[in-house]
């Protein structure tokens, strides 16, 4: 079960920002985005350690209605995990997945993503 909050790293939230300014996108939508651009690769278990000193999402503002899709997707791709882990791995996934949305520049290049040849 997803615990009722959600931190990301301080490098993530500055970047979120950066790309909310470009696009328009709220960073919990651009959580999300990057939560499925990172979980499409695979597992991150304890590849990167986030520092979650940036900005901190309820559960419902972060996944929306879609909670339980997302807590399977990465339930799927990692296995079960306690509540504490299971808020390293989202972290590192944002951190990840922001990694890839660093060079959007409109809203149309989030677009892109879907692409199998990744234009961006």
């Amino acid at each position: 079960m997803f615990p009722n909050r959600f931190r990301i790293s301080k490098r993530a939230t500055d970047t979120l920002k950066l790309i909310k300014g470009r696009t328009g996108l709220t960073p919990n939508i651009l959580c999300r985005i990057a939560l499925a651009l990172s979980l499409r690769d695979g597992a991150r278990d304890g590849e990167v350690k986030v520092d979650l000193e940036g900005s901190e999402f309820n559960t419902p503002t972060l996944f929306g209605d879609h909670h339980l899709v997302y807590e399977c997707l990465i339930r799927q791709v990692h296995g079960a995990l306690g509540a504490k882990d299971i808020q390293s791995v989202v972290a590192a996934h944002i951190d990840a997945g922001v990694d890839q949305l660093k060079r959007v520049r409109t809203l149309s290049d989030i677009l892109r993503f879907d692409s199998p040849t990744r234009v961006i």
